[in-house]
């Protein structure tokens, strides 16, 4: 049994800036429009509780999610727990919910060679499909919300949308290659996108969480069940649809 160890992109102020800077840069531009609000709820690398828990308290109610898989941390003991399994890809998919791309080996995507990258999602595709992910991976979450202009240059067409780690709702004019999203971990972390989730209903946006693990004491990057059922149960009081983030690209209006 391997064990990942924990990793966190660079945070000093040039690191912050880049960030920024990328955002906009290499884009995909798009003017995304709803007629009502969407919320898609994601879960990364995707730890077991993620498959399990997670996902049944989505289908409780009502609801699908996306899983972002890293191939290379099937079965491993990572931070935020024990990863999924082989088994779980054409469950979730046979249950609706959707197998999304995370590359094979989780690297920070900022810091790596362009073409080990594209490798990297081609191998991560090939891997998956072995696991029982038949139909095409048709979103990206880049690992630790990291990328590059360089990298959003050549994604793959494969890809309808891909998402990154900076707060914001997708409305208006946005940019496929960087979707922004919200973390459902750290402090504060949940009453913030409470409080966002008000904001998209009045502007018919689109919001996406994401999250890892999900558990009664979750880890560091993981968020409780309850919260997560709150989550759901305030989005459905609001009107919200909640669906997958390839379905929800969907539904943008024309």
């Amino acid at each position: 049994m391997t064990t990942a160890a924990p990793y966190a992109p660079p945070r000093d102020v040039l690191s912050k800036m880049r960030r920024r800077l990328t955002l906009w840069r290499a884009a995909r531009p798009a003017t995304l429009a709803f007629d009502r609000p969407i919320l898609s709820i994601a879960f990364d690398d995707f730890p077991e509780s993620a498959a399990d828990e997670g996902a049944r308290i989505l289908e409780r109610h009502g609801a699908r999610g996306s899983f972002y898989a890293s191939a290379s941390l099937a079965g491993v003991e990572g931070p935020s727990g024990r990863n999924f399994s082989n088994s779980d890809i054409p469950r979730l998919i046979a249950t609706g919910h959707e197998v999304g791309c995370h590359t094979y080996s989780h690297a920070d995507c900022a810091r790596a060679d362009i073409f080990d990258i594209l490798h990297d999602l081609a191998r991560n595709r090939d891997a998956l499909f072995e696991m029982g992910a038949s139909a095409p991976l048709r979103t990206l979450a880049y690992p630790y919300g990291e990328t590059t202009e360089n990298l959003k240059a050549v994604l793959p067409p494969r890809f309808a949308c891909a998402r990154g780690a900076l707060v914001g709702l997708n409305v208006g004019r946005c940019d496929l290659n960087q979707l922004r999203a919200y973390p459902l971990f750290g402090k504060g972390a949940v009453a913030r996108f409470k409080a966002a989730l008000q904001r998209a209903a009045k502007r018919n946006a689109w919001i996406i969480a994401f999250t890892h693990d999900i558990g009664d004491a979750p880890s560091p990057w993981g968020t409780r069940g309850s919260d997560l059922e709150a989550i759901l149960a305030a989005a459905r009081e609001l009107g919200f649809a909640i669906l997958p983030v390839s379905a929800a690209i969907e539904r943008r209006l024309s």
